[in-house]
């Protein structure tokens, strides 16, 4: 009983850290002390905050271990330097600015519990062009995370031609062409996102292999492809909505082609993997109809649509991120 408790007590302080770390972010803290070693006055002047507000911050981050302190001075850790430095692969400044942005509907959970309706519709984030950019970017940075081991998973080997739907900022794409040399992938987004989808493929010279093209995956899509990728797609929309879109797929694809869906796949009922369940209500807080979904739904889907041989593929991917596979006849 009593670990339990001290568990949900823990559990609701949680907001302390990632408040903090996001804050730090938004600040720039970590940049502005790069790869040397920064005092107290010198990083509060340079970032324009008070000393005293600086330094509970500063102390924060150096006791959640992403910073380090020796004496007055302050410095990034050697894994700090690679995941909050500007320019690192491993870069997370973005996703974790965006964390910040989606603050404000997490405080009205509530209300969308009690009304079933979203705090924010956020249409993509399409509205404002650096708050594309920032979701963009920010999906780039949770997918350098795993693109690279989820493309050696997936036996791409026979298939020149892939259809990225939703594919934002082009990461899976560009890990997918680089294990695969014959392998041209066509990227279908919006057209605010594909202005910041160019900047990535070009920073990683794949813009000879991939091809961007404006679309809305709710209305058309192109055909004559050997594979279709859907990552973090299907919980923004609702059932029959995905059902629609699994035909929409089916027709895109060349016979015996394939689909690769990754997404948060809930088990049977729906509870587990824990954050699966929770990701859930971030759907309420943003979509209309979004959630996350069962394996069981995901292939009545695929079936529907006339897939064959369906698949759930659990690989130890990060936040239990997991594949569902399938074939056309």
């Amino acid at each position: 009983m009593r670990r339990y408790r001290d568990k949900a007590l823990n559990t609701g302080y949680l907001f302390f850290y990632s408040k903090a770390l996001a804050t730090a972010a938004r600040l720039g803290v970590f940049d502005y002390i790069g790869t040397g070693s920064k005092s107290l006055k010198e990083l509060a002047a340079a970032m324009g905050t008070s000393e005293h507000g600086l330094e509970l911050l500063l102390d924060a981050m150096v006791g959640m271990g992403y910073l380090s302190k020796k004496g007055n001075n302050y410095s990034n850790t050697r894994c700090g330097r690679e995941v909050f430095l500007k320019g690192k692969d491993l870069y997370i400044g973005d996703i974790l600015r965006f964390h910040a942005t989606m603050w404000e509907g997490w405080n009205n959970l509530e209300q969308s519990v009690r009304t079933g309706k979203p705090a924010r519709l956020h249409n993509m984030f399409q509205d404002d062009k650096e708050e594309t950019r920032t979701f963009i970017m920010a999906m780039h940075n949770t997918a350098m995370g795993h693109a690279e081991r989820l493309a050696s998973l997936m036996d791409l080997s026979g298939d020149k031609t892939l259809l990225d739907i939703g594919g934002g900022p082009a990461t899976y794409s560009i890990f997918f062409c680089k294990a695969n040399p014959r392998l041209r992938a066509t990227v279908l987004d919006l057209p605010g996102t594909l202005e910041v989808t160019k900047d990535v493929v070009s920073r990683f010279k794949m813009s000879r292999r991939i091809t961007l093209q404006e679309g809305d995956y709710n209305k058309d899509l192109p055909k004559g492809f050997d594979a279709a990728f859907l990552s973090h797609i299907i919980h923004s929309e609702g059932g029959e909505a995905n059902i629609g879109l699994m035909k929409r797929i089916y027709d895109a694809l060349n016979p015996g082609g394939k689909i690769i869906i990754q997404d948060f796949i809930l088990k049977s009922d729906k509870t587990q993997p824990s954050f699966a369940s929770a990701f859930a209500l971030c759907m309420l807080l943003f979509t209309e109809k979004g959630r996350t979904y069962s394996f069981e739904e995901i292939k009545g889907w695929l079936e529907a649509a006339g897939f064959k041989s369906v698949k759930w593929l659990r690989r130890a991917l990060p936040r239990d991120i997991s594949i569902v596979t399938a074939f056309r006849s």
